[in-house]
């Protein structure tokens, strides 16, 4: 009769573990236990411990009723578990959401600071017209840059071709005439009120992708470790 009481216990629940006295295997898995080491924690781990076997073994020698009690404080106390793990893991994934979104926000502030200094300085440079390349000129600078795949040829429908080497901005029209300016330096008023508010533009459109989030990484960790603890 005890045998097949043990038995009884021992399948309770697929997490259900079993501690025998006297096994050196104490808690192994029940016969039908399914072992996910990977992804259990301290707070998520279900365990028939001996203690609770005793009881419900126990409460299957006072009767039916006792029998019953004890199998719903089970399950109680199975469900209870399951539920904090997936509250745990739901934490975990928030603080992992964090991680990302700050690394992003430091990324993105980053950037917006090297363009608003690049926009000062764009600003403060006085323009210096482009220089048109003679025929000499731009078959040595075609000769040079060949070989990274640059053909003004293949414009196509665009208006011009340009490219950037040592430093300059090389510029193909459509004409066949080339022209060449210091990179960094604006051509024209026009084009340094052009390039300023599109130094503007940028930053205001990067400045929209930094999110605050609404809850603070402090009170996810208490939370987490409130769980932990229980």
């Amino acid at each position: 009769m005890v045998s097949a009481v043990s038995s009884q216990a021992a399948t309770l629940s697929p997490l259900a573990y079993t501690a025998l006295d006297g096994d050196d295997n104490a808690k192994q898995p029940a016969s039908n236990a399914t072992s996910n080491d990977s992804d259990r924690g301290p707070a998520t781990q279900v365990s028939l411990s001996q203690d609770a076997l005793d009881r419900l073994m126990a409460a299957f020698k006072q009767g039916p009723d006792a029998t019953q009690q004890g199998l719903d404080a089970h399950w109680q106390a199975t469900s209870e578990a399951m539920d904090r793990r997936v509250e745990l893991m739901k934490i975990n994934a928030e603080l992992r959401m964090l991680d990302w979104r700050e690394k992003t926000n430091n990324s993105l502030a980053s950037t917006i600071k090297s363009m608003r200094e690049s926009a000062i300085k764009w600003q403060n440079t006085t323009p210096v017209p482009a220089v048109q390349l003679s025929d000499a000129e731009i078959s040595a600078i075609l000769k040079k840059v060949a070989p990274r795949g640059i053909d003004p040829s293949k414009i196509g429908g665009a208006d011009t071709y340009s490219f950037g080497d040592d430093g300059k901005i090389y510029t193909f029209l459509k004409d066949g005439t080339a022209w060449v300016n210091e990179g960094g330096v604006p051509t024209s008023e026009e084009q340094k009120q052009r390039g300023y508010q599109a130094f503007q533009d940028t930053m205001l459109y990067l400045s929209t992708r930094i999110e605050y989030p609404s809850v603070s990484r402090a009170d996810l960790i208490a939370k987490r470790d409130a769980l932990v603890g229980q």
